[in-house]
């Protein structure tokens, strides 16, 4: 069983660096400030604009550039105490979550309390033991909703309820544990990662700032536990 629970420095920042500019850029920004008060004008304008934005940059080489750094590979290297050559890359994804006041916005973007193994284990491709990586491109604290995580691991995957945010068109796809006792707000400055494993319970801090949060999500495996998960 993989317990992990760690916030962790990147030692080469300068590929995150360089994704991080080209986020702004997609705004006309320069800053993490201009980029949000450009991206909420723009949501302001055209409800559908920050989704758009982040299927943007979800699509682009750079973030196949980001998802492949090896810094990102090394860590997970060391988090999963396997060889770099043994860590494969599952589901990576980029969040763009705006503030509280996009009540309708916040209300499809954030997550309740669940275990990545709630929603990928389904999915194929990982284990229980797989691990996710969470980093944000800005400093992340309580007001801009750091991540809450579960004080310890579950032994297994603990039953969710499943269902949809959107009923009527099968959108919003959500599943759903207990509330932990014990909670730990992963608050990071930039180039910190947040690594926990697919069975520690976590959610989506609320995001009570004016700025908007911007995650990048790498989930990883072990190619030789993958094959003996899969064998089983």
């Amino acid at each position: 069983m993989r317990d992990l629970f760690k916030i962790s420095k990147l030692r080469d920042l300068s590929t995150l660096t360089n994704f991080q500019k080209f986020c702004f850029d997609k705004a006309d920004a320069k800053s993490y400030e201009d980029f949000s008060n450009n991206v909420i004008l723009r949501q302001k304008k055209d409800s559908s604009y920050t989704a758009y934005l982040q299927d943007e940059i979800i699509n682009s080489p750079e973030f196949i550039e980001i998802t492949n750094d090896k810094e990102i590979f090394n860590l997970a290297s060391h988090l999963m105490e396997v060889p770099v050559s043994d860590v494969k890359i599952v589901y990576p994804h980029f969040r763009a979550d705006l503030p509280q006041d996009f009540a309708d916005q916040e209300k499809k973007m954030s997550l309740p309390w669940h275990q990545e193994g709630g929603y990928y284990l389904a999915k194929g491709n990982c284990t229980p033991d797989s691990i996710v990586m969470s980093i944000s491109l800005h400093d992340c604290d309580f007001e801009n909703g750091a991540l809450n995580i579960a004080g310890h691991s579950e032994k297994n995957i603990v039953t969710h309820e499943n269902y949809f945010m959107d009923k009527n068109h099968k959108k919003h796809f959500r599943v759903e544990c207990d509330e932990p006792d014990e909670i730990i707000i992963a608050e990071t400055k930039f180039g910190e990662v947040v690594s926990f494993d697919f069975k520690r319970p976590h959610q989506s801090g609320t995001n009570i700032s004016n700025l908007v949060r911007l995650t990048l999500l790498i989930r990883a495996t072990s190619y030789k536990e993958l094959a003996l998960y899969e064998m089983n």
